[in-house]
């Protein structure tokens, strides 16, 4: 493993580069690679110097050079170049120059280096408010501060959603419109936030896991709770379905011109093929019941033969008292003497 990265490694070629993209000729490149890692001071002007060193400092110094020419085009006369450079006739502290008004010159040259864009932004915001008091919150902000507890009013709420807040609500529905259900939303709205500061978390914050099986352990079971809600879900949209519909049997009747008696045959096989896991358990469960319930004429308890013996016996002792009348019808033959 290289102990310097590739910029490092490149880091000499780089200034060597600068260093003779500042330079005209081979002599300068040599007198400021000499010089390059000597501790200099920058001199406020070029006074006293060669050609080639003023070429050097110009080019050093371009940035402080431009703003100072664009001084020169912001004002109107050598006073108010001065006073923008920060030369005054009379010095005066900052304490002095806060409780003092500002003059002509100075006004002047605060409108011109920003002012007006601040002027501007000021209208914008008296445009967006109804009432002083929502444009001295806006530019001034609170008076006291606010209590951790406190509920935001309804012009703090207002100068939030203007200043900024709108696109954070649309971004929240357009989250909220793409994710199926509330444990997706949950999860990337965590990860958005999580992942615009990463950084600070990683260098400010310490992890709640203890190790990286913990963590992969935590993102499985959120995982799996997200699959199991979608799982039910669709369950509960699969049975809300009619999956016989009426247009689908009337095509299925002018597919397959059936008799009557096999077109209900066939009807009750696909009702029969699309009953679900749980209709057919509970379809199973009730025929186990009604089979196990069932009593036959040979089924008697013991209760019941008891019953049944006891009224025999009472029947044979009525039997066995009823009395019996027998009559005898005797014919006798007269004979007729002759």
């Amino acid at each position: 493993m290289a102990l310097v990265d590739r910029q490092v490694a490149g880091l000499e070629y780089k200034v060597e580069r600068e260093l003779a993209a500042q330079c005209g000729t081979w002599q300068q490149l040599n007198i400021m690679k000499k010089k390059y890692g000597e501790v200099r001071e920058n001199p406020s002007s070029c006074e006293g110097m060669t050609r080639s060193e003023r070429l050097l400092w110009y080019r050093r110094n371009q940035p402080a050079i431009e703003l100072d020419n664009y001084r020169v085009s912001c004002s109107s006369n050598y006073r108010q170049l001065q006073l923008a450079r920060g030369q005054r006739c009379v010095e005066e502290s900052e304490e002095e120059k806060l409780g003092r008004d500002r003059t002509k010159s100075e006004a002047l040259l605060w409108y011109r280096n920003g002012g007006m864009e601040r002027m501007e932004e000021e209208k914008s915001m008296a445009n967006l408010c109804g009432t002083w008091k929502q444009f001295h919150l806006m530019t001034r902000g609170r008076a006291e501060e606010r209590d951790e507890d406190q509920v935001p009013t309804r012009s703090e709420r207002l100068c939030w959603y203007r200043n900024g807040g709108s696109d954070l609500v649309d971004a929240r529905n357009n989250l909220a419109r793409d994710s199926s259900n509330w444990m997706q939303y949950k999860l990337t709205r965590d990860k958005q936030a999580f992942s615009s500061n990463l950084e600070d978390r990683m260098n400010t914050n310490w992890s709640q896991f203890k190790s990286k099986h913990e963590l992969s352990d935590h993102f499985a079971e959120q995982r799996s709770e997200g699959m199991e809600e979608r799982e039910m879900i669709r369950t509960q949209i699969r049975n809300r379905i009619s999956r016989e519909s009426v247009a689908k049997t009337m095509y299925e009747i002018h597919r397959q011109p059936w008799e009557l008696e096999e077109l209900e045959e066939e009807s009750s096989r696909k009702v029969q093929a699309g009953l679900s896991k749980e209709e057919r358990i509970e379809e199973l469960r009730l025929t186990t019941e009604s089979m196990l319930t069932h009593r036959t004429e040979y089924m008697q308890s013991t209760r019941e033969l008891v019953l049944q013996a006891m009224r025999e016996d009472q029947e044979a002792v009525a039997a066995s008292r009823q009395s019996r009348k027998k009559v005898t019808v005797v014919e006798q033959a007269g004979t007729v003497a002759a």
